[in-house]
């Protein structure tokens, strides 16, 4: 399952205290989600950024989805990608007589089968170009004496983050009361325009 965060909020009392019409209070809703979601994701752009250090913001933000509101779909959503990490493309790597040197690591390193690899073994990685990923480059690691099998090493997906870290638990939160700000400011402008 991909994790998605996922804002809920009871808006009765709310509209009932500023005296909103349904018209008003549909526009306002959909206006504060898409602030909320857009706010939300820039949030958990930096809050990851500091599990997956050396790697780009802007990666970060092309593995985020998010759907935006609209008055026939008042719901706004972002989606987490399941994908992993390669670290050749995303990280400083680079081979030397002692294995493969990242330049700053990620939170926690992984086979290709998911299986956590102790960032040590990077001492006994090598880097080769893969026949069968159209000769992608990638850090492999040797499983015994043998030159085969090898295993690819890549880092956890966000969601992974997302779920192990608890950032997830921590961006509800944060969505849950940026949304009721949006949508008290978005209330307040709507009535400003009635006079």
């Amino acid at each position: 399952m991909i994790p998605s965060i996922s804002v809920r909020h009871t808006l009765d009392s709310l509209s009932a205290r500023l005296a909103l019409l349904p018209q008003e209070r549909m526009a306002a809703a959909v206006r504060a989600l898409n602030r909320t979601v857009t706010t939300v994701r820039a949030q958990a752009s930096r809050d990851l950024s500091k599990e997956y250090p050396g790697l780009k913001i802007g990666v970060i933000k092309k593995r985020l989805r998010f759907a935006r509101a609209t008055r026939s779909q008042p719901s706004a959503s972002i989606t987490f990608s399941n994908h992993r990490f390669s670290l050749y493309h995303n990280w400083k790597v680079r081979q030397t007589r002692t294995g493969v040197r990242v330049g700053r690591l990620p939170w926690a390193l992984e086979d290709w089968e998911g299986k956590r690899i102790p960032a040590t073994l990077l001492r006994h990685a090598f880097i080769q170009s893969s026949t069968n990923n159209r000769g992608q480059h990638n850090v492999y690691l040797r499983v015994g004496r043998e030159r085969y099998p090898i295993l690819g090493l890549v880092a956890p997906s966000l969601s992974s983050a997302l779920v192990e870290r608890g950032i997830g638990l921590a961006l509800s939160r944060f969505a849950r009361d940026r949304f009721a700000v949006a949508f008290e400011q978005e209330a307040k402008f709507r009535l400003s325009k009635r006079a």
